[in-house]
């Protein structure tokens, strides 16, 4: 399992909480821990997402290397 301390630390800074960053995401509070600790792949939409509400790039955000899967459809 491979948590993305970069954003945990980001979303912390913000106070956001899981449920808020789930909300922004539109996800449910445990698929959005399960992205944050690298159970679940982020899709680049949800990356970009976080990388603009947070006020850093995508590969500062995620400079654990994650996979981000594309989103089909």
């Amino acid at each position: 399992m491979k948590k993305f301390y970069t954003l945990y630390i980001a979303r912390n800074e913000a106070g956001d909480s899981i449920a808020d960053t789930a909300k922004l995401l539109g996800l449910t509070k445990g698929n959005y821990w399960n992205r944050e600790n690298g159970i679940t792949d982020f899709k680049l939409k949800e990356a970009f997402k976080l990388a603009e509400h947070y006020g850093l790039s995508v590969d500062e955000l995620f400079q654990e290397a994650p996979k981000i899967r594309r989103e089909v459809g």
